[in-house]
């Protein structure tokens, strides 16, 4: 793709889009970036894109630079709806995401992971097995590392050996904007409702899931589940070759789970392989779910078996999914702020066999509560809400269980504390978005975990993590 003199506009300047911009200059394109955001809002990237020779439009867009470009780059935080957008994309003016741009620079295979849950683990369990399996790789997507930075930093293996692989993690946003971007694997972990405060519909959010299929041929591979009844009734959205991942009462998956072992049947389906899971630490069948299809795509890669083995035996999680922060008086904490989701927070409670006091709250997304309302009845004790979509929750799952409300997250761990009995779980698993209180679901994690610190300070607690 030749960008040299070529007009492009960059729409959204998070570290999408400045690295996408960061790209467009190396390339010589003629470069005007955009933001609704001021400079001060903006802080550090304006300067770094001052020093790449953008033409800056601060503080709001201007129709006309949408309308004069020859190429639109959006980023995923952009709805592709706003009017500029809509008005350029009648006129006939390209409009694509950083990661369709990428794309088209890129000639390493890429492993592309989308999915509602799990997709960050799930990624960081492909790189760890392709690591420990020696193959080089590199991260990056939609985990706060742009698809581009590869293009400006090409190392990025194991003692800056060149990538044989890339791996990347897709959200549906990011899948919205590509265009002839064919992952030679593609991985969906799972679909649920999610984000519907931006899609008008569960089908309209599964279709941009499925995008991530779109391009693909004979000659590549889907990772789906066994069981997913959207792709059940899409069969053929999916052009590649399928391996299913699933239980052993599932019909003939390709990875399953059989006594104590992880069984991944060879795509010619004439050899078997097992992987112990007796000695995997992170909880939750959901995990296990991750573990099987993110090995069926180390495996496709060439990843030796023995470190695929190493990686299961020694991955610990992810910092904000069911970590373990301590424990007090015999209560132990969790920290799953990334639980966003209703069914993220059902695959955590079902991680736990003791009484869980939930806290749960934040930006309502607008998905329903109600599938909650039996997990929480097997599961929780009590229910503190907190946050701005308190007040529904509470109405949906009125009757499941006991519910307190709080101002916010501070007030109901300090309710919870006070509720807990010994040989109980505290656990953070929000299902809404951190985003009426905090910039992201990390700093949600964080201030709970610097919360539960000062608890086990105060009460003499031996381990403290962090």
């Amino acid at each position: 793709m030749d960008l040299e003199g070529r007009k492009v506009l960059v729409v959204g300047l998070a570290r999408t889009g400045v690295a996408a911009a960061r790209f467009l200059a190396l390339r010589k394109a003629r470069l005007i970036c955009t933001d609704l955001r001021t400079p001060e809002e903006l802080g550090d990237a304006v300067g770094l894109l001052e020093e790449a020779g953008s033409l800056l439009r601060l503080g709001g867009h201007e129709g006309e630079d949408f309308l004069k470009a020859d190429l639109i780059v959006v980023s995923p935080g952009v709805p592709l709806t706003i009017p500029p957008l809509q008005e350029a994309q009648a006129a006939g003016v390209e409009i694509i995401g950083e990661v369709e741009l990428a794309f088209r620079h890129i000639t390493r295979p890429i492993i592309g992971v989308t999915g509602t849950n799990g997709k960050t683990t799930t990624v960081h369990l492909i790189a760890s097995m392709l690591e420990e399996g020696g193959i080089s790789h590199w991260v990056g997507g939609n985990i706060g590392r742009p698809l581009t930075e590869i293009l400006l930093r090409p190392t990025g293996g194991k003692g800056g050996r060149e990538p044989e692989v890339i791996v990347a993690e897709l959200s549906s946003f990011q899948l919205e904007t590509i265009v002839d971007f064919r992952p030679w694997i593609a991985l969906w972990t799972n679909l649920s409702a999610d984000h519907l405060d931006r899609y008008p519909n569960m089908e309209t959010y599964a279709e941009a899931k499925a995008r991530i299929f779109h391009k693909q041929t004979s000659r590549d591979f889907a990772v789906v589940p066994a069981r997913d009844p959207w792709l059940e009734r899409h069969k053929g959205v999916i052009p590649g070759c399928v391996l299913r991942f699933g239980t052993s009462v599932d019909e003939e998956p390709d990875v399953c789970l059989n006594e104590g072992s992880i069984v991944y049947r060879q795509p010619d389906g004439r050899t078997e392989e097992r992987y112990e899971t007796g000695r995997v630490r992170v909880p939750g069948k959901h995990n296990l779910e991750n573990m099987m299809s993110a090995l069926a795509a180390a495996r496709l890669c060439g990843a030796d078996p023995r470190g695929i083995q190493r990686a299961m035996d020694t991955f610990v999680g992810l910092e904000h999914r069911v970590e373990y922060v301590g424990e007090a008086k015999g209560t132990r904490f969790f920290n799953d702020s990334k639980a966003t989701t209703v069914d993220s927070v059902v695959r955590a409670l079902e991680c736990f066999e003791d009484p869980v006091l939930l806290l749960a709250g934040g930006k309502d997304k607008g998905g329903s509560f109600t599938p909650l309302q039996q997990p929480v009845r097997r599961h929780v004790r009590r229910l503190f809400l907190y946050g701005a979509a308190a007040g529904r929750m509470a109405r949906e799952l009125g009757g499941a269980t006991e519910i307190e409300t709080a101002g916010g997250l501070e007030g109901a761990l300090a309710q919870a504390w006070r509720a807990a009995r010994p040989g109980e779980v505290i656990l953070l698993s929000p299902a809404c978005s951190s985003f009426d209180m905090f910039r992201d679901y990390e700093e949600r994690g964080q201030s709970f975990k610097a919360l539960v610190h000062k608890i086990l300070q105060e009460n003499g607690a031996d381990e403290v993590r962090s």
